[in-house]
């Protein structure tokens, strides 16, 4: 099989937060990292008397994670407050990212739910790179679609 050669890298990753699903903030000026996680199948399994392997099934899908670095600064309406709005107020919405850029034709992965920590910087007086801000978002699915 040869070599793909359609790979991407994520320097140009758009990540964007809605309250409403249909107005969206582009935050990827500030964003360094998104990982996603969550979404694991549970899955049983039970011995019977007659054989030597389990029966096995699945069941349902766990919640879905996206772990999100943003850079730390203090303007009033940056990322930073309005995702500590969203999450001090227990607000549903939206986030999606298109690793690609956002460009048509490129993947978009969406989803609604919460932000579970609050936006707050560490500080290393040692260190001379810009502060940070860790924060997880939860949703059920992430939808995949295509941009338009």
């Amino acid at each position: 099989m040869a070599q793909t050669t359609d790979q991407i890298s994520a320097k140009d990753c758009t990540i964007e937060i809605s309250s409403d699903g249909s107005s969206w903030t582009d935050i990827s000026g500030w964003t360094n990292s998104i990982t996603p996680g969550g979404g694991d199948r549970a899955s049983g399994s039970a011995q019977t008397h007659d054989g030597d392997t389990p029966v096995h099934t699945i069941g349902k899908r766990s919640l879905r994670t996206l772990d999100v670095n943003v850079i730390y600064t203090e303007g009033g309406t940056d990322p930073i407050e309005t995702i500590r709005g969203y999450y001090e107020n227990g607000t549903k919405v939206y986030l999606r990212y298109s690793p690609a850029g956002g460009a048509s034709g490129d993947f978009m992965y969406t989803g609604q739910g919460y932000f579970l920590t609050p936006p707050q910087p560490a500080a290393d007086a040692g260190s001379g790179d810009p502060l940070a801000v860790s924060f997880t978002f939860e949703c059920p699915v992430l939808t995949k679609s295509t941009v338009t």
